[in-house]
């Protein structure tokens, strides 16, 4: 066993032999007693705390930071503040600008299914909207992901919360269009594919299996509002001080889904009800049918020429009839009941007082010419009463439906009815004399309605589609007895109600007194508005009257035969403006405008005469304070305009000065021109076929 080399191996923990050991102290430094006595005593881990010492003085970035000059701490702090700002408007653009492509491509297909109607979609136009909207909800999501860490710093661009706020309002909104269109996808299924394959009118007669559908998808519905209430309070917290007119532009628009998808969920929610209810499914339902001449104008429809009444059970009328408009048909009321009406003073008297509760009332309002109707018909006692709906259809209104119906053979008169011949064939047996159109359109409407019952499956979607184009013009109007019914009618605009917001507001309403002429008088208004600084208007509404010859010529309705001696057009005009209007001037007119007060509404009423093959114009000059409401840190200035039932469709011509020194921001419809003289000027050019609104934002 050999020896260990002592030069070579050692114990550890045994200082090496050849590391120089620590020099002495000089003896008169530290061994001396002197120094003994002022130095510290030596602790034993002195070593341990030097070594550490000499490892931190060799970490290269701390020798590196300390050769920095004091500068660049300043360059850092700044960009500390620089890049995450610059990282929120990037990143968060970005994200919002990937939202706006998907939101972009659902508009495109929304665009395209908005121009037909509903019996015109497919499964496939039910898959595309499903596929858009769940892009788009995946775009939200993937942006609400990647503005995450961002929105923490929000606070450095404040613009930026704005556009965050539109992205949390708008997940919710789409979030509940999915669980709407997936609660509705079992019945829109149901109805696509029956039409698809000609069984629809048979299933709905039925009606059970489209009500079991809709209530199937409650669940969705009621999971769409709780959605919708997020998405409300998200938009009640968006800040619009400060907004940008673009953001505010995106606000808008947000606000304008959000009503309609409220709305719809609204009505499809009540639609199970709606439909059991209005069709009878539990227990008959009366219906009373007023045939509205709107030949012969009145403020909500027509002169009520002709009347008729049906039962309905299970979706089918099982009994009807139709009579001629008299003073004993309906039977009217006892004489008495007439102080229970609240008559204008300025409308005009009619021969049979009571009957002014039934000839088509002084009310634009079609619910409460439908209220006072039923009420007539209810109180006369008459056959089915009392009704539990009134249902209007005008002239124009049954062409629609003899369009989805077809041609109607009128063997008695050696005649075929179709929707070209309609009007001349009424009109030709007028003038044999008497009241034998009376007849003639009371057996017209009774072959409607008959035909109606044996319609063959290929022809009751066109029937379909002309119906919900009568309702949506105001050619058909539906009222019901029951509060909650006629909430859905309003929502989905077959009402004919009245509607005064906050804002701007006109209707023009004709009451025609003379003849059949309202096809062949055609009527333009031109309104014009100044806005104050103080949101006060100062408006100028010009009605137009033209009773061209050319028109009345080719008119059936215009001849000797029907007119008499009162061939010129003679009628009680009434002009609804907002609530506080104070008139202050006019121009042409024939006789004093009665000013009507309300508590929504003013209305300016007032006789013209309009002589055959001339034009008149009248002009109203008024001012009303404060319709212009602050919106942000902008001004909102709104103007609805209804149409009058009956009517085919005015011209309106709208002219907006804005004050001076004002900025447009945006427009609710794009101006037909503008222009910039003393203070901004907006024009707008619109064909009344149904209610038009028009919504400016503006920066004083």
């Amino acid at each position: 066993m050999s020896t260990p080399d002592p030069t070579t191996t050692r114990p550890k923990n045994l200082p090496r032999d050849d590391v120089p050991p620590p020099e002495a102290p000089p003896p008169d430094s530290a061994s001396s007693p002197e120094a003994l006595r002022m130095s510290p005593p030596v602790s034993p881990h002195s070593h341990t705390k030097e070594r550490r010492r000499r490892r931190r003085r060799r970490n290269p970035v701390s020798r590196l930071l300390r050769l920095l000059p004091w500068q660049l701490f300043l360059v850092l702090a700044i960009l500390a503040v620089i890049v995450p700002t610059a990282a929120v408007a990037v990143f968060a653009t970005d994200s919002y600008a990937r939202v706006q492509e998907s939101f972009t491509s659902l508009q495109r297909v929304v665009e395209t299914l908005d121009g037909r109607a509903f019996t015109d979609f497919s499964l496939e136009d039910l898959e595309r909207l499903q596929f858009s909207v769940h892009n788009f909800e995946g775009s939200l999501e993937r942006a609400r992901q990647q503005t995450g860490l961002l929105r923490r710093l929000s606070g450095l661009v404040p613009s930026s919360r704005s556009l965050f706020g539109l992205l949390d309002a708008a997940q919710p909104l789409v979030r509940a269009s999915r669980n709407m269109l997936e609660g509705a996808q079992p019945a829109l299924t149901f109805l696509i594919r029956g039409q698809q394959e000609g069984t629809v009118t048979a299933r709905i007669s039925s009606g059970e299996r489209l009500i079991e559908l809709l209530q199937a998808g409650q669940s969705r519905f009621a999971t769409a509002n709780l959605d919708l209430e997020e998405a409300r309070l998200a938009i009640e917290g968006i800040d619009l001080t400060g907004i940008s007119g673009e953001r505010l532009s995106q606000y808008q628009q947000l606000v304008g889904y959000y009503e309609q998808i409220r709305s719809m969920n609204q009505i499809i929610q009540s639609m199970p009800d709606l439909v059991t209810s209005a069709f009878a499914l539990e227990v008959p339902k009366n219906y009373l049918i007023l045939s509205q001449n709107n030949d012969e104008l009145r403020p909500s429809g027509g002169y009520i020429s002709t009347y008729g009444w049906l039962r309905l059970r299970r979706f089918r009328i099982t009994d009807y009839d139709y009579n001629e408009t008299s003073p004993i048909s309906p039977n009217p009321p006892p004489s008495a009941m007439l102080n229970e009406l609240d008559v204008p003073s300025w409308w005009f008297k009619s021969r049979v007082p009571i009957m002014a509760a039934w000839s088509g009332s002084w009310y634009a309002d079609y619910p409460n010419t439908a209220k006072m109707a039923a009420w007539y018909y209810d109180n006369g006692l008459n056959p089915r009463s009392p009704v539990d709906g009134v249902i209007a259809i005008d002239v124009t209104g049954f062409q629609y439906l003899l369009e989805g119906l077809g041609a109607v053979e009128m063997p008695d008169y050696g005649v075929t009815i179709t929707p070209a011949n309609f009007r001349e064939t009424i009109y030709r047996i007028r003038a044999e004399g008497a009241d034998k159109h009376k007849v003639f359109v009371t057996e017209i409407y009774r072959r409607i309605l008959a035909k109606w019952q044996t319609i063959s499956q290929e022809s009751s979607i066109p029937l379909l589609n002309a119906a919900l184009k009568g309702l949506q013009t105001k050619h058909i109007m539906i009222y019901f007895t029951d509060p909650k019914l006629n909430e859905v009618m309003d929502l989905l605009g077959w009402s004919g109600k009245q509607t005064f917001g906050e804002g701007d507001y006109l209707l023009l309403s004709d009451a025609n007194l003379g003849n059949k002429s309202n096809s062949s008088v055609l009527r333009a208004l031109t309104y014009s508005v100044s806005i104050s600084p103080e949101g006060d208007l100062t408006s100028r509404a010009i009605l137009d009257y033209s009773y061209p010859s050319e028109v009345a010529d080719k008119d059936p309705a215009v001849a000797p035969e029907h007119y008499g001696d009162q061939k010129d057009y003679y009628s009680l005009i009434q002009l609804y403006t907002p609530a506080g209007t104070v008139l202050q001037s006019t121009e042409n007119l024939q006789s004093e405008a009665a000013i009507d007060a309300h508590e929504q509404y003013t209305v300016l009423a007032t006789g013209i005469l309009v002589r055959f093959d001339t034009n008149e114009r009248f002009e109203f000059n008024y001012t009303v304070p404060r319709k212009v409401s602050a919106f942000g840190s902008y001004q909102r200035y709104r103007l609805l305009i209804q149409k009058q039932p009956g009517t085919q469709g005015d011209q309106v011509n709208v002219q907006v000065n804005l004050p001076a020194g004002s900025r447009v921001i945006s427009t609710s419809i794009p101006p037909t021109d503008s222009f910039v003289l003393d203070n901004p000027i907006l024009e707008f050019q619109l064909t009344l076929t149904a209610d038009r609104e028009i919504e400016i934002i503006y920066q004083q």
